[in-house]
């Protein structure tokens, strides 16, 4: 009889045994295929994304199909908060309005303020000469502060200045002080107006040529010993013909002299 292959029987006996093994044994573990859809929103627990940035009007994660909160805010200016301020779509076209500034005379005890984006100086000839605007005041008297407009308000005309003026003459009497009010010589006695609860004497000065040059209300009073004086010049050149300009306008001038006025209204004495 013909043996047996001993190759026939490692298959006939090894082979199913292997294939049982396999069938009975643990299952193969494998990685589940990695998703691309987005978690859901349902979905609880830590998670190894970097977090949403915080929103100060929306602390939740914005969601990126809708507009960012904080550009796309609709309500009212006076709603806004700090990042929408901030925000570049939300800013307001023109530039921010400068905070008002203080001068303080300390030797004097005088404060008043000013529009932060006006020019200002504490010395004579910085910025403009105060005897040519000033022309009653004495040549004793000493200018202390001066703030003027910063640019033009009404470049097709002939304005060219608008100041307001701080000067102390010392060793100065009621009448002598009384008396800058009143130029020039011959003038109408000046009005008593009252600025911080104390009445100062309110002449008006003018300078003419061809056209009226030089507007100056004088507002003077006597304090501590000194006569205490404001100046509102307004300045003005000539020609307006020949440079294609238009004089300016009484309105024109009342707004002028408003603003001028305005920085007047401001003026606070220390207290004793």
């Amino acid at each position: 009889m013909e043996q047996p292959s001993y190759g026939l029987l490692f298959f006939a006996i090894f082979l199913p045994l292997a294939v049982l093994l396999m069938q009975t044994g643990p299952p193969l573990i494998t990685a589940p295929a990695p998703s691309l859809a987005p978690p859901s929103p349902s979905q609880s627990g830590p998670s190894d994304r970097p977090a949403a940035p915080f929103s100060r009007l929306n602390p939740a994660a914005p969601n990126p199909s809708a507009p960012n909160p904080e550009v796309a805010h609709t309500g009212s200016p006076t709603s806004l908060t700090p990042a929408v301020l901030a925000s570049p779509a939300s800013a307001p076209s023109g530039p921010t309005p400068l905070a008002p500034r203080t001068f303080h005379d300390p030797k004097w005890k005088l404060s008043f303020a000013y529009p932060g984006d006006w020019i200002f100086a504490l010395k004579d000839g910085e910025i403009s000469t105060f005897h040519l605007d000033a022309r009653s005041a004495p040549h004793n008297s000493t200018l202390r502060a001066v703030t003027a407009f910063p640019e033009n308000p009404f470049p097709a005309s002939t304005f060219s200045g608008g100041y307001v003026y701080f000067s102390v003459t010392p060793h100065s009497s009621a009448a002598a002080c009384s008396a800058q009010a009143t130029y020039p010589a011959g003038a109408a006695k000046p009005a008593e107006d009252q600025i911080a609860g104390i009445p100062f004497a309110h002449g008006h000065d003018q300078q003419r040529q061809i056209c009226t040059t030089e507007r100056d209300d004088t507002y003077t009073t006597f304090h501590n010993g000194a006569c205490y004086r404001f100046d509102l010049a307004i300045n003005n050149f000539c020609g307006g013909e020949v440079s294609g300009v238009k004089d300016i306008t009484p309105r024109e001038l009342d707004q002028v002299r408003a603003r001028l006025e305005s920085i007047l209204s401001t003026v606070q004495f220390d207290p004793k």
